[in-house]
């Protein structure tokens, strides 16, 4: 998947402001990303070379936010989303492109009211709720990238706030995303030109993470929520729309 100057310029470009998005909600970087690259690589090849990328953006990421994870959070959300990722995984694989893109356009589009209503209704989660949307978070991010919104309205619901919540997402996603390369090489859908996109993407957000560290403590929270929302939409609605086309 070679690109041309140009190209490496934009997906670059993207990659760090998606960082500075990402870095103050948790959410939203492989959303934008994955809107950007669809309809230049196809989303076949967008989901395991974002899954690299994400390795070093959450890793990036996670430094800033180092001491405030939730240890108790982690050790619950984690094995059943390990365990349900290849699950999605094994789908992912067996997906056609278009119908692959109209699913994530709607599961992307989905997650906006269900945070809404977790919000709205004030809900905290127990360990069993944190464990069974850890399943979903892992299962989803076999199909799909830029799920971190549902695994941010999951901890919202447990109760988590503020760097509580951007640390545990981080960590929790670097592991995932980890996981999500080794299997996606393991079954041939990450090749060489994949993996060097990957990583530039990668590299190319670490600034965004920093500037986002600046901010994130100096926004109001509505306006910030707002901002991601309208970004999430964007993104659900391209993401569906070149699904539908390539029918």
């Amino acid at each position: 998947m070679p690109l041309a100057p140009e190209l490496l310029a934009l997906v670059s470009a993207v990659a760090f402001a998606s960082a500075i998005v990402g870095g103050m909600g948790g959410f939203g970087t492989g959303i934008i990303l994955t809107a950007t690259l669809t309809p230049i690589l196809g989303i076949k090849a967008v989901v395991p070379l974002l899954a690299l990328a994400g390795i070093i953006i959450n890793c990036g990421r996670f430094w800033f936010y180092r001491r405030d994870f939730d240890a108790r959070a982690v050790r619950l959300v984690l094995p059943p989303a390990l365990l349900f990722l290849v699950a999605g995984t094994l789908l992912y694989r067996r997906l056609d492109p278009a119908p692959l893109s109209i699913v994530i356009g709607m599961v992307v589009l989905a997650a906006l009211p269900a945070r809404r209503w977790l919000h709205a209704h004030q809900l905290h989660l127990g360990g069993t709720g944190l464990a069974v949307g850890g399943g979903l978070f892992g299962f989803l991010n076999g199909i799909a990238s830029g799920m971190g919104v549902v695994l941010i309205s999951l901890l919202l619901g447990a109760g988590l706030t503020g760097t509580a919540v951007l640390a545990t997402d981080t960590l929790i996603t670097i592991v995932v995303d980890i996981t999500r390369s080794l299997i996606y090489g393991r079954l041939d859908l990450l090749d060489g030109s994949g993996v060097l996109l990957g990583g530039l993407i990668g590299l190319a957000s670490l600034p965004g993470s920093w500037v986002a560290s600046l901010l994130v403590k100096r926004m109001g929270h509505k306006l910030h929520i707002a901002i991601i929302e309208v970004l999430i939409a964007i993104g659900g609605l391209s993401i569906l729309y070149h699904g539908l086309r390539a029918l």
